[in-house]
């Protein structure tokens, strides 16, 4: 605790939350996890990095305090709606002075991270406002697509393309170029409507300098749910083969599993994507990945 992370050479990948649309807390749904989509990047350097701030981010705040002396937390956000946030107001780490936060997001509505995040963190939805928080804020405005060259964050390579869902949102991949690991991370997306230059660009992300290490896609659905929920912004695990298979990921880790799916129903589909793809998983929360 209150250590910076050594470099050991490796890329770690802690899903805290994998369940898409709202959490659920009940005994039959408890063995994938009813948290939503948080997901912590421990970069080989001691570098930070989350995906989204969704419930399952209770679940990281005791590795995002182990780096308390590398107090410098990235916050990627691939959109505003509510599942993928509502877990940030009371992390801890915003909550301790020294500690920095930054946040980096593609506009939604006109807007940028540091125009919607005080709406957020503010009355009537929350008491603390963030000018109120021991922490300090940066924010990165990013632009919709990512430039030929990657952001930077430490020794990590960071890009990223939109995808189609209600409202927008984007995909994100992280490259640690000294050991050779990387993560394609795409939730909330709909490959069932998503445009021909849609499916390009995130077949690039996913090819882009090489195939992904791990692969974590949304697959709220089967292809047999799917029709119901058409024009939702998500996709069936089937679609994440596909791309998988394109993409030649090292790993297909399937994730936003929908709130009406329990546990003996995730059980069946985990054992449909492991025979299409053996090796492929659903995820599952506090599931932890090296690369």
């Amino acid at each position: 605790m209150g250590r910076r992370l050594e470099p050991d050479g490796e890329m770690k990948i802690i899903l805290g939350g994998v369940r898409g649309t709202s959490c659920i807390a009940h005994s039959d749904w408890m063995a994938y996890g009813g948290e939503t989509t948080s997901i912590l990047i421990e970069g080989d350097a001691g570098e930070r990095v989350l995906l989204d701030a969704g419930t399952g981010i209770r679940r990281l705040g005791r590795r995002i305090d182990a780096g308390a002396a590398c107090p410098e937390l990235l916050l990627l956000v691939t959109h505003y709606h509510l599942d993928h946030v509502m877990g940030l107001p009371p992390l801890p780490l915003l909550y301790r002075g020294g500690a920095k936060l930054i946040v980096g997001s593609v506009r939604r509505n006109g807007l940028s991270a540091r125009e919607i995040l005080p709406r957020l963190m503010a009355q009537p939805f929350w008491p603390v406002r963030m000018e109120d928080m021991a922490a300090s804020f940066e924010f990165l405005d990013l632009p919709a697509e990512a430039a030929v060259r990657p952001h930077r964050f430490g020794t990590l390579e960071i890009r990223w393309c939109p995808v189609c869902h209600p409202g927008g949102c984007t995909a994100y991949r992280i490259d640690a170029p000294a050991t050779g690991a990387s993560l394609v991370f795409a939730t909330d997306f709909e490959w069932g409507r998503s445009s021909a230059a849609e499916k390009e660009m995130l077949l690039r992300l996913c090819r882009e300098p090489g195939p992904p290490g791990a692969l974590v896609l949304d697959g709220q659905y089967t292809r047999r749910q799917y029709p119901e929920f058409a024009g939702w912004g998500h996709s069936a695990w089937e679609d994440d083969v596909e791309i998988a298979r394109a993409a030649g990921a090292g790993l297909l880790v399937v994730t936003h599993h929908g709130p009406q799916n329990h546990d003996r129903l995730l059980a069946t589909i985990e054992a449909e994507l492991t025979r299409e793809m053996p090796g492929a998983r659903l995820g599952r929360d506090g599931m932890e990945i090296a690369l």
